[in-house]
């Protein structure tokens, strides 16, 4: 596919998506700001798995930490969404560092045990913490009774004043609450995918692969690979951070049972089903991760996670590149045979024609 019908592409899809908020229910508004925000989370991940090779058990940890830092931050001192959402990013950003400095010594599977007990830990943790975090309970937004809407009480009956109602839509806007909300998201995960594209495409971005690829090659060629796989733990922790800075806007709630390993494990499945090398997959495998999870009926619910699991192990061995290396394969194989002649490949600036070779993974 040509660079301008990609563009073309994603423009409709653009237009399409903006549009659907308009026409639908809230409810459904609601399950695609999900979409959104799973898919940013798994977007960290993938930019740590798919491009560096580390593998990750516990990115459901920097999503809980984004949420709650976002949280405590809007209840307690009455800081303004986009503000905390900044402070959790960076404070993921740097246990995001401090984590990945095991990987410096350790890699493959023990990494992902070193994550896994991450993940383990984190509600552990949140829970220790109750004066803060409210405990096993969590913290919640409602309204308190007689004074408005920007008086708030949180669940474990400690009165807070809070100089904003949760994420409400400007009134000049016109725009319903889910609405607004749901297009803030789109903004937010659009600047998130073209940045996480951008790097994956500049020397940092080849450093990545390198590295994936083959560590000692990489430091022979220059690449300072103990720095970068740091700094990309940490980059990673940051964009799942703004996954829960999503979670939290969305729910107005947070609590330890919503950020357990099955989180973790929910993050992985859309990666590596949409496409863990590619920037589009995580977008993809979110959705139907969101969708597969809404056909799921209430009263089996618990089954979702090895649903989950039969979906990974099937994705695993049919297709280890997820549907976006799917539809690489077949469009390689429509390529190849294809005609020179009848222009398959790209004509230079000389007239020549070059062979049409198929496309890296950061392009998708």
């Amino acid at each position: 596919m040509s660079t301008r019908l990609r563009w073309g592409v994603f423009g409709v899809l653009v237009v399409v998506v903006a549009a659907l908020p308009q026409v639908l229910e809230a409810s459904l508004v609601n399950r695609l700001s999900e979409v959104l925000w799973v898919a940013v989370a798994a977007l960290g991940l993938a930019l740590l798995t798919g491009y560096n090779g580390q593998i990750s058990l516990g990115h459901g940890a920097f999503v809980g930490l984004g949420a709650y830092v976002t949280m405590i931050l809007t209840v307690d001192y009455g800081v303004p969404y986009a503000l905390a959402g900044l402070i959790a990013v960076v404070a993921a950003f740097v246990v995001g560092v401090g984590v990945g400095l095991p990987a410096l010594r350790i890699t493959g599977v023990y990494l992902a045990l070193v994550t896994l007990g991450l993940a383990v830990l984190f509600p552990q943790l949140v829970v220790r913490l109750g004066d803060i975090t409210g405990g096993t309970v969590g913290r919640q937004l409602i309204p308190r009774p007689g004074y408005g809407d920007s008086a708030l009480i949180d669940e474990i009956g400690q009165r807070r004043y809070l100089g904003q109602a949760g994420f409400r839509a400007p009134e000049w806007t016109g725009l319903a609450d889910d609405q607004w909300r749901f297009y803030v998201f789109g903004v937010v995960a659009l600047v998130a995918f073209l940045l996480v594209r951008n790097l994956t495409r500049s020397r940092v971005g080849r450093s990545l692969v390198a590295i994936r690829d083959n560590e000692t090659a990489a430091e022979v060629a220059g690449v300072r690979v103990d720095r970068t796989k740091v700094l990309t733990f940490g980059v990673s922790a940051a964009i799942a951070a703004v996954g829960g800075w999503m979670f939290a806007v969305l729910n107005n709630q947070v609590s330890p049972t919503s950020f357990t390993i099955t989180l973790s494990i929910t993050l992985l499945v859309a990666a590596v089903l949409g496409g863990a090398a590619s920037i589009v997959g995580p977008l993809i495998g979110a959705t139907v991760v969101v969708l597969l999870r809404e056909v799921i009926p209430a009263d089996s619910q618990r089954y979702s996670q090895v649903a989950f699991g039969v979906v990974l192990i099937v994705v695993m061995l049919v297709a280890p590149g997820g549907i976006v290396g799917i539809y690489r394969r077949v469009e390689a194989s429509i390529r190849r045979r294809r005609p020179l002649a009848s222009g398959s490949g790209s004509s230079g600036l000389d007239g020549s024609t070059d062979p049409v070779v198929p496309a890296r993974p950061q392009e998708a």
